[in-house]
């Protein structure tokens, strides 16, 4: 994601779902052999009319299980669009390259809805911090990064965090007992709002809550903003027809009359889904990984160029 610093990325299997950064130190040397739950260990995977997806992940690549065993499991088939068991895919690039990274694959509708996917986002964080030492991690610099629907799951962790657990016969465990909350979110065309047919991505809120009003306004994360919420920084794009524009407004505005320190920037012409905007022309656009990095210096989270 930003090339300033060193970093561990944690993000989903779905196209433009969820990812999250964790500021790192070296890649660790260790990891699980295999993919928990019998999934595919790569190919390719289509979603809507968007291009196809590479999900063959390199050689090195290690799976994490989560969780020891597994809350709310429901009955489906396996795959890399559609996760029965959360894991992190940890990458260990060449030292003399890049820096680690790994992915969360984390369970998410048809099949699965709130609040396991917040579960199981909370869990990676907290798996993260438990295993700071074994991978060279600084504990209090666990940060997310999120773009569209996963943009909406970063936001939630950044003002939910800490507020729910798998539920009986589930037993907590010490993993359970850390803080889930990131130190710092980063949102790239995020679905925010619920409430308002007018301005939320219906599908995604579909898939999030089965379409229960009851959870609209509790999963509205700009009415969870608080003094407490990490800083955030802000991308979207201004012709975005498919998570209008409001939904990042709607935060920006929830975290200044919070006291967040929070940054966005506006492109004029971008659409949903440019992602870090290798294939658009506008340069202004590609200058944002750069901004972020600025935004994360300027806090120290990260060190400055």
């Amino acid at each position: 994601m930003l090339k300033s610093g060193k970093w561990l990325v944690v993000g989903a299997a779905i196209s433009l779902c969820l990812t999250t950064a964790i500021h790192a130190q070296d890649a660790p040397a260790a990891g699980s052999p295999g993919r928990p739950g019998g999934g595919p260990p790569g190919g390719f995977a289509a979603r809507g009319n968007n291009d196809m997806v590479s999900m063959t992940p390199p050689a090195n690549v290690k799976w994490l299980k989560i969780y020891e065993t597994t809350p709310n499991v429901v009955a489906g088939t396996e795959n890399e669009l559609n996760p029965m068991e959360p894991t992190l895919d940890l990458y260990l690039p060449d030292t003399n390259s890049a820096t680690g990274a790994a992915m969360l694959r984390y369970r998410h509708g048809p099949q699965y809805h709130y609040p396991t996917t917040l579960l199981d986002a909370q869990r990676a964080l907290r798996f993260i911090r438990q295993h700071a030492e074994d991978y060279h991690i600084e504990p209090a610099k666990v940060d997310v990064f999120g773009g569209s629907a996963g943009g909406h799951l970063a936001a939630m962790l950044a003002t939910l965090y800490d507020k729910v657990l798998p539920e009986a016969p589930y037993v907590p465990d010490a993993t359970d007992s850390l803080s889930a909350k990131p130190a710092f979110a980063l949102l790239l065309y995020p679905v925010i709002d619920l409430t308002d047919d007018a301005i939320t991505h219906r599908g995604s809120r579909q898939n999030l809550t089965q379409n229960n009003p009851a959870l609209y306004e509790a999963l509205s994360t700009q009415k969870h903003a608080t003094r407490d919420t990490p800083p955030v920084f802000i991308v979207q794009g201004s012709n975005n027809r498919l998570v209008p524009v409001q939904n990042s407004l709607l935060f920006y505005e929830a975290c200044l009359k919070a006291g967040v320190p929070v940054e966005m920037h506006l492109e004029e012409n971008a659409q949903h889904g440019f992602g870090m905007a290798t294939n658009l022309k506008d340069e202004t656009v590609k200058e944002r990984p750069k901004l972020a990095s600025c935004f994360m210096a300027r806090h120290k989270w990260i060190p400055a160029e």
